[in-house]
């Protein structure tokens, strides 16, 4: 089985992607599909087209399931797009993020067709992930559109939709995934995970980071699921219903990236791909 590293979903169709290329999953098998990427490293979508990001393009997507493609433009960023993730309100705005390596971060108002560098406040310009806060309740002023940015040195925030970012206290170090709860905008929770260095959470909207002490000591994967959080170490799954306390979850295999959806969350990696249920 191929590695994945990244999931999309596009309607009622589910996409993974990893270095070795790009699948439409069919149960729990996947179909090859042809893409740009000589250098795959992820899928994205904003809903209605799939996204790759990877070498030579930066960013290609495909209106027809992957039949063509089309390569973005990048504002003079040359290297890999190694992430890409939506507005919650994606189907307003228009707008993408992505991460680089070396190139920072890049904000697409036109679902991808075109990009420009949004680096304002940023000090790391290799990102490694993105993730959206969910839309603000309409009685909550200001209107802030959170979403986080993990990076080489850290935590990175953005009130604005990726205009400008701020770096998060508390955490120093190489961050792989960052994931948001789905009642942020009252508990303030989100949580923030190392390879070298555990697992991290806020409670104050992702402005400062304190370490879990008594998590697994090492996240390779996370997500943010309807009654909890799902993490991945290098040897199995874990499940915590609030960040601080974690079980391990029975005869479950490691996953280098979870995406959670109605039927349960899906977990790839070096074997391929699984669906736990809810």
């Amino acid at each position: 089985m191929p590695i994945i590293l990244s999931f999309a979903k596009v309607n009622d169709q589910l996409w993974a992607a990893g270095p070795e290329g790009l699948y439409k999953v069919k149960g729990e098998a996947l179909e090859a599909v042809p893409q740009p990427e000589v250098e795959l490293a992820c899928c994205g979508t904003d809903g209605e087209r799939i996204l790759v990001g990877g070498l030579p393009h930066g960013t290609a997507f495909s209106l027809d399931s992957g039949s063509n493609w089309q390569a973005s433009w990048m504002d003079g960023v040359e290297g890999p797009v190694l992430c890409i993730a939506a507005d919650p309100r994606v189907t307003e705005s228009g707008v993408l993020l992505a991460g680089s390596a070396g190139g920072g971060l890049l904000r697409s108002h036109n679902r991808g067709h075109s990009w420009t560098v949004c680096n304002f406040g940023l000090q790391d310009f290799t990102v490694l992930t993105i993730a959206w806060a969910p839309v603000a309740p309409a009685d909550e002023w200001p209107q802030w559109e959170v979403v986080f940015a993990g990076t080489e040195d850290g935590v990175y925030r953005s009130p604005n939709a990726g205009r400008g970012w701020k770096r998060s206290e508390g955490l120093d170090g190489v961050v792989q995934i960052v994931a948001v709860a789905p009642d942020f905008h009252s508990s303030g929770i989100v949580l923030a995970g190392t390879e070298e260095m555990g697992l991290w959470r806020s409670t104050d909207g992702g402005r400062c980071f304190t370490h879990v002490t008594d998590g697994p000591s090492r996240v390779d994967a996370l997500t943010s699921t309807a009654d909890g959080w799902l993490l991945s170490d290098e040897a199995q799954l874990w499940r915590s219903s609030d960040g601080l306390n974690w079980q391990p979850v029975a005869e479950s295999k490691p996953a280098l990236t979870l995406f959670a959806t109605a039927q349960g969350v899906w977990h790839g990696g070096e074997q391929g791909i699984a669906l736990l249920p809810k």
